[in-house]
């Protein structure tokens, strides 16, 4: 992946939100009822920003953060 820099404002933008929001389902969303507004609002917001990756030409680094979301895991 390349810098965040060599990303027009947009795009790092898009990039931060959904590394944000991955970071979110990863750390918060397991701690929370699954009735909880949040996980819902949180999981919405992640498949609107996949989205706008999409349409920004980023599917591929989109690809990336969820790998290295998954791979940062800890394992039960």
């Amino acid at each position: 992946m390349n810098t965040l820099s060599s990303y027009s404002p947009q795009q790092q933008f898009s990039l931060t939100r959904y590394g944000r929001l991955k970071m979110l389902q990863r750390d918060v969303l397991p701690q929370l009822d699954a009735s909880d507004f949040r996980v819902k609002l949180t999981l919405k917001a992640l498949y609107s920003t996949y989205q706008d990756l999409q349409q920004l030409g980023l599917e591929d680094e989109a690809r990336l953060l969820a790998a290295q979301d998954r791979n940062s895991q800890p394992q039960s």
